[in-house]
């Protein structure tokens, strides 16, 4: 039996519905087509990947046997993931990174596979993409197995139409458009109407552009040029092409090792970052140009550390914000939705890779809220911002007197801390986790309990519902933001958040549990909250207990309840640093 028939044949076992045999027909023809057109892909040690890392429906593997593989295809995927991306940066090796990523692709998809956790297709679909977008043969099979895996995983076959047929359009070569036609054969029960399909493929061309269009701009240590990346906003691309826009103002944050600029904006619109390097005794720069922007207002801004200054300038199409920097940086651009702002950050070195054992030095710990912000009301009165200030008042020395850590307040009094500074906070101070306590509120007053939040894509409702509260604006805008940063946040750091945010919750119920009843664990949630957005570092929102509720809102309203809530983040920070 040939490998992709294999994996046919265990897609089917593992899943039923008519959608997923047109998935698994659809992969059938292009992992068929791949292996047998050797002059599309680079060659057949790489092409017949599949054959050696996809095991059929019947395999048994015992406990040890599944644990030495998990462990050895971990410590393969992140040294191939580093090497190729170190090839890719250079911007002259993408025949070698493609092959590398592909690989690695294909170990995180049979990953997920066979033990079904979420972080090994979200990487999966990562390394595919990445290796859609070097220059090398196997492009266009990246692209293709990317749509039908972000589909498959997704479980929307309709989703998985038009990005094949996006794929099928846009010129391919090496035999990639008869793979991606055959795909849409095997798809064409789920075949969206002609005005869907012709308003992604005009999305996708626009959003494209010649110098390839995303929802964020992520570089380190590429060859700088004028035009270094394309970036748009899909979900409002009508809105931005039609639109003129005014930056309202510009916020910058400097420190000596990271800095952030946020741009803030009256509409949603294009932009394009781009990297000059130093020359002629001229330093480095970064700059990202507005689309159909103007601008009123002072035309430089002294920041000091790592961003000397930032620069506004009017151009014919625009407006132009420029970083004068005091050396090459690693730099990541991306929108926030609802108020539109841009927000660039840029770091001295990329963020490091996390290591099995957390070596935890620095804290940042964010207490919602503040000043003319009091947050969620309880029916006692109380503020939101009042209990949020005062857990972490009671975790910070306790955390440097019992785990021996360094820990920063994003604010130590009743004052006023705009969201897009915290995490601005927290990657100058170079933190190695950072926690944002806050306390949950609902119009049920009956709802109770904690739950912990990360940053990433999700279909839950009441996060969404959540994650606009405290993001100040809608649930669509949550998602969206939600939605753009996972197709390229750091998958390694969204399981360490995911990792730590599991011990905070088991934490929280075993010291509340030991003293007070009805502790309902709401577990560990997804949603699209701004203070999160940006954090180099492991991150999670704490909703300590519902202030809306009234028993919790008494309790919230106590000393010693405060301080097994304090005790609980000890607690889950100390387990977290030993490895547990």
């Amino acid at each position: 039996m040939l490998p992709f028939q294999r994996l046919f044949l265990e897609l089917c076992s593992r899943r039923s519905g008519r959608w997923i045999v047109a998935w698994g027909a659809a992969t059938v023809l292009v992992l068929g087509a791949a292996g047998c057109r050797r002059d599309a892909e680079p060659s057949p040690d790489v092409a017949s990947t599949d054959a050696a890392d996809t095991a059929s429906a019947g395999d048994t593997v015992d406990a040890a046997e599944e644990a030495e593989e998990a462990g050895a295809r971990n410590r393969y995927t992140l040294v191939a993931h580093a090497d190729a991306l170190a090839l890719a940066v250079q911007g002259k090796q993408d025949i070698l990174a493609g092959p590398t990523l592909l690989q690695a692709a294909n170990l995180r998809e049979k990953a997920w596979r066979r033990h079904g956790k979420r972080v090994d297709a979200l990487e999966a679909l990562e390394l595919f993409t990445s290796t859609a977008a070097l220059s090398w043969p196997g492009a266009c099979h990246g692209a293709l197995r990317a749509a039908l895996l972000r589909a498959e995983f997704e479980g929307s076959p309709e989703r998985a139409y038009g990005e094949v047929y996006v794929v099928a359009r846009s010129e391919p070569t090496h035999g990639c458009r008869e793979r991606a036609e055959a795909a849409l054969a095997a798809l064409a029960s789920h075949r969206p109407k002609e005005d869907e399909l012709r308003r992604i493929l005009a999305a996708a061309q626009a959003e494209t552009g010649p110098a390839g269009d995303g929802a964020a701009a992520d570089g380190a240590g590429r060859a700088p040029s004028e035009h270094d990346s394309h970036v748009v906003v899909p979900e409002v691309l009508e809105q931005a092409l039609n639109t003129p826009t005014t930056i309202t103002r510009v916020e910058p944050y400097g420190a000596e090792e990271t800095a952030r600029v946020v741009v803030h904006l009256s509409h949603p619109t294009r932009f394009r970052v781009g990297v000059l390097e130093a020359r002629g005794g001229q330093e480095p720069r970064l700059f990202v140009d507005v689309s159909q922007a103007s601008y009123e207002g002072p035309q430089q801004f002294e920041v000091g550390g790592l961003v000397r200054r930032t620069r506004i300038g009017q151009r014919e199409d625009g407006t132009r914000v420029v970083l004068d920097l005091a050396r090459p940086v690693y730099h990541r651009v991306f929108y926030l939705p609802q108020p539109f702002r841009l927000v660039i950050d840029v770091s001295r070195d990329p963020p490091e890779r996390l290591a099995a054992r957390r070596a935890i030095q620095r804290i940042v710990l964010d207490p919602g809220h503040g000043g003319s912000d009091p947050g969620a009301l309880g029916p006692n009165g109380l503020r939101e911002k009042d209990v949020t200030l005062d857990v972490a008042h009671r975790a910070a020395p306790l955390l440097a007197r019992e785990v021996g850590v360094s820990t920063l307040l994003t604010r130590d009094t009743d004052v006023f801390v705009p969201l897009d500074e915290r995490a601005a906070r927290a990657n100058a101070f170079n933190a190695d986790l950072f926690v944002s306590i806050h306390c949950n509120a609902s119009e049920d007053a009956d709802q109770r309990g904690v739950m912990t939040f990360v940053l990433d894509a999700s279909k839950d409702r009441l996060a969404a519902r959540i994650a606009a509260r405290e993001n100040a604006s809608t649930e669509a805008a949550a998602a969206e933001l939600a939605n753009a940063l996972s197709r390229v946040n750091d998958a390694e750091r969204l399981q360490a958040s995911e990792h730590f945010a599991m011990l905070l919750q088991r934490a929280a119920g075993a010291s509340l549990g030991l003293k007070y009843d009805q502790v309902r664990d709401h577990g560990v949630r997804r949603a699209g909250f701004y203070v999160l957005a940006g954090a180099r570092m492991p991150s999670v929102l704490f909703e300590s207990s519902f202030i809306s509720n009234h028993e919790e809102a008494r309790r919230l309203n106590q000393g010693d309840y405060r301080q097994r809530l304090a005790d609980s983040i000890v607690n889950a920070v100390r387990a977290y640093q030993e490895g547990r």
